[in-house]
């Protein structure tokens, strides 16, 4: 059984605290383990967001409480270009984006790792994610949680492997009740806080959201049959891929959202067997193991998960492009609504150490980021408004 590596000896460590639970019993494992420790986190948003809001406050009486100290970075704006940009700028692609991917690669990992290591000196950062690091040569492999139902090791499949060689996870041998019922024996300040699901900078409803970002725009709903008009939208962005509930157009059936047409704005509408599919692309693939990178290695038989709440299939993974480094995936069993702009996490074949993973079909590239970005942060009191109907 692969065993969870931490530290024997006494190291410096960072503790990349998000002001929940898991961050907090992080970093009490740490400091319990006599490391020398600093509290850390990032500064994501501009307004009214939970992040700024909550996040800073609690993470700080957590390290008093330890009696270690606590450091921020600010790092609003390139959240902003890295997170919050690609987000909008995916649905105004007609994609469905994953932007806590994203923000793990750019933001809780590569910008964060670099502060911590150039900055405050560290030997490592620990994080309260559900995952396992087992060193190997070429720096550390990837392995899922103990704990199956909070499992994060989809969501690290773009992160890169430089930045995973610096990373701790105390959590990844216990389970998410274990967590919280240290944390309430420990009496920590976040041992009650609830934990969010929601996307931390939409904070009026998707739907409002997107209609402040790209604005409302008439268009058709059309049936993928018949090419017959069903009724109007006010928004392709407002849909995906295999979308059901909130459509409301009346077909006497069950409908789907099958296909998404940005340049005309126009969502078909059709039936289940429309979405079923076993063959895609994947660009931009990230991979964690440097013997994947070479051509060799395909085609390569795995476990992919083609979004974060679906249940992995087998697959064999072929090299489409050796320029563009572009993937054909052939999945041994058909699967519903295989969606552009999600992400194709790749596993090995028990389906316990995470290989890699990168863009279903389509994908906006990231522009190099730059400094004057700052000067321009979105401001999330925007947001705030009545919602409509």
């Amino acid at each position: 059984m692969t065993r969870n590596f931490l530290p024997g000896s006494k190291k410096r460590i960072a503790v990349a605290m998000s002001g929940g639970v898991d961050s907090s019993v992080a970093a009490y494992l740490m400091a319990k383990a006599g490391h020398e420790i600093v509290g850390l986190t990032a500064w994501t948003l501009n307004g009214p967001g939970k992040c700024c809001n909550d996040a800073l406050v609690n993470a700080g009486r957590v390290c008093e409480m330890l009696g270690v100290p606590y450091d921020t970075v600010d790092l609003r704006a390139e959240f902003s270009h890295f997170v919050m940009d690609y987000y909008n700028n995916s649905y105004e692609a007609g994609l469905t984006p994953n932007p806590c991917v994203e923000c793990n690669r750019y933001v809780k990992w590569e910008m964060l790792v670099r502060y911590a290591v150039e900055e405050l000196g560290v030997d490592y950062v620990a994080t309260g994610h559900y995952a396992i690091l087992e060193p190997a040569a070429h720096g550390v492999n990837v392995f899922r949680s103990v704990d199956e139902h909070k499992d994060q090791t989809y969501m690290m499949a773009r992160v890169y492997p430089k930045d995973l060689a610096k990373t701790l996870f105390p959590l990844g041998e216990m389970t998410k009740p274990e967590v919280v019922a240290l944390a309430r024996e420990l009496d920590l300040p976040t041992a009650y806080s609830k934990e969010s699901q929601d996307i931390c900078f939409v904070l009026n409803g998707q739907h409002n959201y997107m209609d402040l970002t790209l604005g409302k725009r008439k268009g058709n709903f059309v049936d993928t049959d018949t090419g017959k008009v069903l009724g109007e939208h006010d928004g392709y962005y407002r849909f995906t891929l295999g979308q059901r509930k909130g459509i409301g157009v009346a077909a006497g059936r069950p409908i789907y959202v099958t296909k998404i047409d940005p340049h005309t704005n126009t969502v078909y509408l059709g039936d289940a067997h429309h979405l079923e599919s076993t063959t895609f692309k994947v660009l931009a693939p990230n991979w964690l193991l440097p013997e994947l990178e070479a051509p060799g290695a395909f085609p390569l038989d795995c476990m992919v998960k083609i979004r974060y709440n679906s249940p992995p299939v087998m697959g064999r993974v072929e090299l489409l492009d050796e320029a563009s480094l572009s993937l054909k995936v052939t999945l041994f069993e058909p699967q519903s609504a295989i969606t552009p702009g999600q992400i194709a996490a790749f596993y090995d074949g028990e389906f316990r150490q995470l290989l890699g993973g990168g863009y279903i079909e389509r994908y906006l590239s990231h522009e190099a980021f730059s400094e004057t970005k700052r000067d321009n942060l979105p401001d999330l009191y925007c947001q705030v408004a009545p919602a409509t109907a």
